[in-house]
């Protein structure tokens, strides 16, 4: 046997060897514990859109096992699930996915980067233990893991870009997890890299923003250290994690922005998009044109006022650029 469509169920203890590639059903939800845990040639997978939940143990020291697409109806991956599949190299963990059990991932030696998208709220204990290749983890749902106060003032809000109690919770990497039993999610993982979106903490404010806007800011986005665009659009701030050697059981592991090199970046970012905000704002126009004295024999352009200084700050304060931009005064 060489192929193996599964409606559901287990594969038989003793033909399991023979198994090399698994498509599933449209109709199969669940697959359950230890389905084809211990298939050491199989080598292709195929998960169907209506997939739900991987169970615990399910693909288990599939040592053959190379890749992962996981499809966006999976909501949760059971303890064990792709435990000991030494050669899994890429996993693609899509939107939709809320809980990866603990362990699941656990001595996947071959993986050296994983991709969390925004919808897992869940990293169970020792997730990714063990995994002795993992140098970058990369957080799609970074929200949550910055400052909200930077987000708004940039430096100007006397706060690091790090939100350190959330990141502390999701990633802590090193020995036993301080917030629960067992192993840490990143346990025995040589990450040197940590990479968050930021992405959806400023959507709504790219997204106001006209076209040719958008292609300055990506253009300048690639010209700042520590700050990365993928070809799928995310902008990911990039964070060194720090190891210092201890003389007890566990070395400890920080996540920094050294010398706010990631901070001043991500200013510079806010203070561009501040400013294509207040260029584009039809405030300013209709205040120049309520101003203005129009006269019948005159041309167009020499009936332009000047904005007032007080109405300059007034602008603003209203726009909420207090902070990241000084209006050019007359007087200055």
């Amino acid at each position: 046997m060489t192929s193996f469509s599964t409606k559901g169920g287990k594969v038989a203890e003793e033909r399991r060897s023979e198994i090399t590639r698994v498509r599933t059903g449209p109709q199969v939800r669940i697959i359950p514990y230890g389905a084809f845990q211990g298939c050491i040639n199989l080598a292709e997978v195929q998960f169907d859109e209506r997939l739900e939940i991987i169970g615990a143990s399910a693909f288990k020291g599939c040592t053959s096992l190379q890749q992962v697409v996981m499809p966006s109806g999976v909501t949760l991956l059971g303890e064990w699930a792709f435990s000991g599949c030494i050669n899994l190299a890429e996993v693609q963990l899509n939107d939709g996915l809320q809980n990866i059990a603990p362990k699941a991932f656990h001595e996947c030696t071959a993986l050296r980067s994983v991709t969390l998208p925004s919808s897992v709220a869940v990293l169970g204990n020792g997730a990714f233990s063990y995994c002795t290749n993992l140098t970058e983890v990369i957080f799609l749902g970074g929200k949550g893991l910055l400052n909200r106060g930077f987000l708004e003032l940039g430096l100007f809000s006397g706060q690091g870009v790090l939100n350190g109690g959330t990141l502390g919770m999701m990633a802590v990497f090193k020995g036993r997890n301080p917030f629960g039993r067992g192993y840490a999610v990143f346990h025995e993982c040589p990450v040197t890299t940590i990479k968050i979106s930021i992405s959806q903490a400023l959507s709504e404010r790219m997204t106001s923003l006209p076209q040719e806007c958008m292609v300055s800011i990506e253009g300048r986005i690639r010209d700042l250290s520590r700050l990365e665009l993928t070809q799928d659009g995310h902008i990911l701030a990039c964070f060194p994690v720090i190891t210092r050697v201890s003389d007890d059981e566990y070395d400890s592991v920080d996540v920094q922005d050294t010398n706010n090199q990631t901070a001043e970046s991500l200013h510079q970012v806010l203070r561009l998009i501040s400013f294509h905000e207040l260029k584009e704002s039809s405030i300013l126009i209709e205040l120049a044109m309520w101003k203005s004295s129009l006269v019948n024999d005159r041309d167009r352009a020499d009936c332009r006022a000047s904005v007032p200084d007080p109405a300059k700050s007034l602008i603003m304060e209203y726009c909420g650029f207090t902070g990241f931009l000084e209006p050019v005064m007359e007087g200055d």
